[in-house]
């Protein structure tokens, strides 16, 4: 995998290749500054002698217009003369150095020839192809021809020769040097250095740009589901460890009743919805958000917080999927979608755990009816309800270790003894109260704080059975054995230890969300296969359903207070629980009657035959495990 490094390495090679692209440039700009310097040099050198030849002859010889000078340079003497102190000019660089008459004709002619080869006699013609030689007679000023096209430096020079302010002719010196070779061989090196750097620097970065292609293209197709071309859980795990969650929200979304889709028209229709589905989902979300198939039908959605507006992205998502058209093979599909928002992750140990709350708040939604929006927001709450401060109460009760267990006896009257023991929690205040569950449960109930209480309660009954051996019962949800790292410790401690699985009775809230059976049946039957036994709690109190109790082959009804309290007065009561005790009887369970607060109660359960008694008048919870001479005080 690319990774940082990569990307400094291939920003500090582009800003090397940069500086020595910028080098080579500086040097072929000083290489022709060079030739510029030199030519000046010589053309001002060589201008400042034909100047000085030029005022010597037209003085000397009392030349006055052009025809004067014709006549003049046509004496031999006078032709030599100058001749020889033109040529004192000639070098290895400068073979030629003659002047040029112009004719009536418009002819240029030699009048006078310098030159040690292949030198023109006089009037010769000297053809020319080239309109600056005329431009001078214009101009009056020197003109410089250049040869561009060879490689040393090859130039003309025509001065012109002014007498009583007219071009009477004009000196053309042709001038050539090596010197640019010279300046090239000792510069190539270094051109040749700076542009082997070029090309390694070039080199380096081509493949190190391979290698972010390959990259960003695999990453791609990793973390991209190629159904949806969302992103998938693969990135969901690369993001977690990088994920800010103060600046997001989450949203589990679901679409509702996916899988009759798939059942009615076949899972090529359930991919087309799939496929139309994630479409409104990204454009009813905004560049900011993270969109992620979860898995099957569902979403995840990190809702990046711009003025609280998660909500509001969550109602445009929910509209636009019930307001679309699909039609699938000639059948329109009506779809709708279920959302469960957690508006404050940040308030959660990390990614995981907050997914868990909104995909609880999305287990509520569908619960409550499906294409609908179910919030939690944890800052709300403890702002509307003071729960803040219950939630912080349980936190540092937590964190301080204050979450104990109350024990209160389940008697057994028959054997005189007791059978077992009911775990209840407490937590202990900072000023010694002991708290009971009615002040804090109700206010963390769905709350990842209820988990974690669930947890350690878990742990303290699963100690004192390993220490005192005794048998005992404890509470728990159905949302409890739902939940995955909860269901993870029953596992781990139960499997390993039969002997702790054979003396606990978990005590599962008849009433409490048990509306899919098959799950609650599902989680019965792991119970049963460890080895611990199943309690309906609060069995009577109004969600009761027989079969569904026969179905999972529970070992205990207990039933509910409201019917016991008052059985010894309240003849109604007395026959639904005498029917309850003769339905578990022959469905071969046994029953507990809690709330047991006077011997008219206990009397009277005698008479019905209940199997086991829980109540104040035997005995109130104690801090401790009580023995039998105990109870009855």
């Amino acid at each position: 995998m690319v990774k940082s490094k990569d990307f400094f390495i291939f920003f500090l090679l582009l800003v090397l290749g940069i500086f020595f692209i910028y080098i080579y440039s500086n040097i072929k700009t000083t290489k022709e500054d060079v030739y510029n310097r030199i030519e000046t040099d010589q053309i001002e050198q060589i201008s400042t002698i034909l100047n000085a030849v030029q005022k010597d002859f037209t003085t000397s010889l009392k030349i006055k217009n052009s025809d004067e000078l014709l006549n003049a340079f046509m004496e031999e003497g006078n032709a030599k003369k100058y001749e020889e102190i033109i040529s004192l000019i000639m070098t290895a660089n400068i073979k030629y150095a003659y002047i040029l008459y112009k004719d009536e004709k418009n002819k240029f002619r030699f009048i006078l020839d310098a030159s040690k080869t292949d030198k023109a006699s006089f009037y010769q013609k000297f053809d020319v192809s080239r309109n600056e030689y005329f431009d001078v007679y214009s101009t009056k000023k020197p003109v410089i021809l250049k040869q561009k096209d060879i490689e040393n430096l090859y130039i003309t020079l025509l001065h012109p020769i002014i007498i009583n302010n007219e071009v009477a002719a004009l000196f053309s010196v042709d001038i050539t040097t090596k010197i640019q070779d010279i300046i090239l061989q000792s510069i190539k090196p270094l051109e040749n250095f700076f542009i082997i750097l070029i090309i390694v620097v070039a080199l380096f970065m081509a493949m190190i740009a391979m290698q972010l292609f390959h990259y960003f293209a695999t990453r791609k197709r990793v973390f991209t589901d190629p159904l949806t071309n969302t992103f998938n859980r693969n990135y969901l795990e690369e993001l977690q460890n990088v994920i800010n969650l103060n600046n997001y929200s989450i949203a589990m979304l679901d679409l509702d009743k996916f899988k009759s889709i798939n059942d009615i028209y076949g899972h090529q229709a359930g991919d087309f919805i799939l496929v139309q589905a994630s479409k409104i989902f990204k454009t009813s979300i905004r560049a900011s958000d993270i969109l992620v198939r979860y898995g099957g039908e569902e979403f995840l959605l990190l809702i990046h917080n711009r003025n609280g507006s998660a909500l509001q992205v969550c109602e445009r998502i929910k509209d636009s999927i019930s307001s679309g058209n699909y039609f699938y093979d000639g059948n329109e599909i009506k779809l709708s979608v279920s959302i469960g928002l957690h508006k404050h992750p940040a308030l959660e140990k990390n990614l995981h755990e907050a997914i868990k709350i909104a995909d609880k708040m999305l287990y509520n939604a569908k619960k409550n009816g499906r294409n609908r929006i179910e919030i939690y927001d944890e800052k709300s709450l403890s702002e509307k309800n003071d729960s803040s401060k219950d939630i912080s109460f349980v936190k540092e009760a937590l964190d301080e270790d204050r979450v104990t267990c109350y024990y209160q006896p389940i008697y057994d009257y028959k054997k005189c003894e007791i059978y077992k023991y009911e775990a209840l929690v407490r937590i202990l205040a900072t000023d010694g109260r002991v708290v009971t569950p009615f002040e804090f449960l109700p206010q963390i109930k769905g709350t990842n704080m209820h988990y974690k209480l669930t947890q350690r309660i878990l742990q303290i009954v699963f100690d004192k059975i390993k220490e005192s051996k005794k048998n005992i019962s404890v509470n728990i949800n159905f949302s409890d054995l739902t939940n995955p790292d909860i269901q993870e410790t029953i596992i781990k401690h139960l499997k390993s230890n039969p002997e702790l699985a054979h003396k606990i009775t978990f005590e599962i809230l008849e009433s409490d969300e048990i509306d899919d059976v098959e799950l609650f049946k599902a989680k019965t039957n792991l119970i049963h296969s460890l080895g611990a036994k199943v309690s309906i709690d609060d069995f009577g109190s109004g969600y009761s359903n027989f079969k569904t109790i026969i179905d999972i082959e529970a070992n205990y009804l207990k039933i509910d207070g409201s019917l016991i309290k008052n059985i010894d007065k309240n003849i109604k009561d007395y026959k639904v629980a005498k029917s309850i005790i003769h339905f578990a009887s022959q469905s071969n369970m046994q029953t507990v009657a809690e709330f047991v607060h006077s011997k008219n109660v206990f009397d009277k359960l005698v008479e019905l035959n209940v199997d086991f008694m829980q109540g104040y008048y035997i005995s109130q919870p104690k801090a401790a495990l009580i023995e039998k001479e105990e109870l009855f005080r």
